[in-house]
């Protein structure tokens, strides 16, 4: 058995049994999920890397800009890439992206790229595209997009309509490419009346880009990163893009669930609540990663007591070729039970350990609004 098919065997246990099984610890009420939230990704550890569309108020109309193929070479500060960018254009520069504003501000070029740490294989990379454009491009209004189309450059497009937050319509043209461990993403955001006298120069610069994998390969590893915050506010912590997100509400429970590309490991918090005081947080956790994840062979190697009153957990299962750990407290008075778990295959630990040791390092309680 291979390590996705391990990870896609989580939850062979119906949730109406899991339910049950951790009735035995606890049982009544339920806690609701808030809304999805809108994600504004940023890039570890530079806070002001903020990956916002562009989105003017007031502007003139969209008219042909003759310095479109005016291109001059660009040259990334970190070396990972080199592309032909429109002259005159404002630009800013981050750690793994370029973003590049017509005067006007009627076209937006955003390239990025990101650390996958490996080279994915087909699958992996579909799961990361439709992650990025779920998580990203789906947040705006009226987001409609197209299938995947490969390209004859090794490519895949991905064209959308959407609006921005100011109403705008938005015609963008996406550009997704792996070159080692390195995946190169090219966002091309225009205002949908200005598709037609763009078009043509848009595709000039992105045919004229370069690659060096072994310079983007230096980041951190999925460092394009968003703020997730949990059900009634429980807790928030920071997230990769293109790490594909779940949510699924069993009998009493909250589920939210990000799956990394390749499926050899996943981040989930569980928040349980039925309405009674759970006594032994540990013990529920125990029964959790017996019952719900179906690890029949779970092996805690550590136990400890955490500065909040919670328990962390380390665990592996041999059976299942995985390792992982678990978080379990309560939160505030209430009889809510959250349960942070990270579960990676063995082989996979070393790679993903920045993930998740950097999703602990922003873990929060939300200041009320």
């Amino acid at each position: 058995m291979n390590a996705s098919s391990r990870i896609g065997g989580w939850r062979s246990v119906g949730a109406v049994i899991v339910a049950l099984a951790l009735a035995a610890l606890a049982c009544g009420g339920e806690v609701e999920p808030t809304a999805t939230p809108l994600p504004r990704p940023t890039q570890r550890p530079v806070a002001t890397a903020t990956k916002n569309a562009p989105d003017p108020t007031a502007r003139p109309s969209a008219t042909v800009e003759s310095s479109l193929l005016d291109l001059e070479p660009y040259a990334h500060p970190s070396g990972a890439f080199n592309v032909d960018l429109p002259a005159g254009w404002t630009q800013e520069d981050f750690d793994s992206r370029v973003l590049v504003t017509s005067p006007d501000a009627v076209v937006a070029i955003d390239i990025t790229f990101y650390n996958a740490g490996q080279p994915l294989d087909a699958d992996s990379l579909s799961n990361f595209i439709h992650a990025v454009e779920d998580g990203w491009f789906a947040s705006f209004p009226n987001y409609e997009a197209g299938d995947l189309e490969p390209q004859s450059d090794g490519s895949i497009g991905v064209a959308k309509t959407l609006e921005l937050r100011s109403g705008t319509p938005q015609t963008v043209l996406s550009y997704y490419w792996q070159d080692a461990n390195v995946i190169y993403e090219t966002d091309f955001w225009v205002d949908s009346d200005a598709y037609a006298d763009y078009v043509d120069g848009l595709l000039e610069v992105v045919n004229s880009m370069t690659t060096d994998p072994a310079e983007g390969a230096k980041v951190d590893v999925y460092s394009i990163i968003y703020t997730f915050t949990g059900p009634n506010s429980f807790f928030e912590f920071s997230v990769p893009f293109g790490w594909t997100y779940a949510n699924d509400t069993p009998e009493n429970m909250v589920v939210d669930t990000f799956t990394a590309p390749d499926s050899q490991s996943f981040i989930e918090n569980v928040t349980y609540n039925d309405g009674q005081l759970v006594d032994d947080i540990g013990a529920f956790a125990k029964q959790l990663l017996t019952d719900y994840y179906n690890l029949d062979d779970v092996e805690i190697t550590s136990e400890e007591e955490q500065p909040d009153a919670g328990i962390r957990l380390d665990w592996t299962s041999a059976s299942s070729g995985l390792v992982g750990e678990t978080f379990v407290e309560r939160r505030d008075t209430s009889t809510a039970v959250l349960v942070l778990t990270w579960m990676v295959t063995e082989d996979a630990r070393d790679l993903y350990l920045p993930v998740w040791d950097y999703l602990l390092k922003t873990y929060a309680i939300p200041e009320p609004e």
